[in-house]
């Protein structure tokens, strides 16, 4: 995504594509957020009551399942964003892309951690964000834990909330004390995971493995952890949570470097926390997986 800053204002005006677009009101896109993610928790905590009947599918491997409930908790959220704005493009991890002619697209993760989800577990989300379709800025993003009750939400220029409470991130300066997120990334990074665990645990309090990385982001977010190195991700993996991290007063950005607030890396790989933390780890990272620069 190209670099923008975070709007201070709950309307923002802009060209998309070239052409000039009507004031957004990014209070209401979050209130859609909301809405639509709501109404995918509540289907998929509908199916996970009947998770025996569940017909499950490998993807890409073993590590990737999907399940009717993934498809039907999509379907509920995408039904919410077709009727409150119907003229807004839509990417979602199971059904695909619709073309829109607003400005506006959402990214649509409708149960974020599947392999959790199928276990029983708690640890997976649903996230729903929205951004300027030519990718210049994220607008709104929620990222709910259905099994924890838990709704975070933010959008651009008002900060981020936590059931309604204004959330800000650990006011943690040091490594040695710092808990970390982590995900093992695509197939292909998966072989360093070995050296990135080896990299990170001599020198920071400890590692998380949560099997949502929206719920990640989110915890981090809102002081549930301290950082998260989050590699190989798709954007609807990681909309929502990255403007959770960067509204709370976070950094985001990749081995490479940090993002423009409102921006995302573009590699798929996300390393999120505070302006304190963030080039120790991110120099701790590069040596793991061979970065130079």
């Amino acid at each position: 995504m190209a670099g923008a800053s975070a709007v201070g204002d709950r309307n923002v005006g802009s060209r998309i594509g070239g052409s000039p677009i009507a004031v957004l009101d990014l209070d209401e896109l979050l209130s859609i957020a909301r809405r639509a993610a709501q109404a995918g928790a509540r289907v998929a905590l509908d199916w996970g009551l009947r998770a025996s009947s569940l017909r499950i599918e490998e993807k890409a491997g073993p590590a990737d399942l999907v399940s009717q409930a993934d498809r039907d908790t999509e379907r509920a959220i995408c039904d919410v964003l077709r009727r409150l704005r119907p003229d807004d493009g839509v990417l979602g991890e199971e059904h695909g892309s619709v073309t829109g002619r607003s400005g506006v697209r959402w990214l649509v993760d409708p149960i974020d951690g599947t392999t959790s989800y199928l276990y029983g577990r708690s640890d997976w989300s649903v996230s729903v964000a929205a951004y300027a379709s030519d990718g210049s800025r994220l607008l709104a993003g929620v990222v709910v834990e259905p099994m924890l009750h838990r709704i975070t939400e933010a959008r651009a220029g008002g900060g981020t909330h936590d059931g309604g409470t204004r959330a800000g991130l650990l006011a943690q300066g040091e490594l040695s004390r710092a808990l970390i997120e982590v995900n093992l990334g695509r197939p292909d990074q998966r072989p360093r995971a070995g050296d990135m665990v080896a990299a990170l645990t001599p020198r920071v309090r400890d590692l998380r493995r949560s099997g949502s990385a929206a719920a990640a982001l989110a915890q981090v977010a809102t002081g549930r952890a301290d950082a998260a190195w989050l590699p190989g991700l798709q954007p609807w993996d990681f909309a929502a949570g990255v403007l959770l991290v960067q509204e709370a007063g976070g950094v985001v950005g990749d081995l490479s470097g940090r993002s423009p607030d409102g921006t995302w890396p573009g590699s798929g790989d996300v390393l999120a926390t505070c302006e304190e933390l963030f080039e120790p780890l991110r120099a701790l990272l590069a040596t793991a997986y061979s970065v130079t620069g």
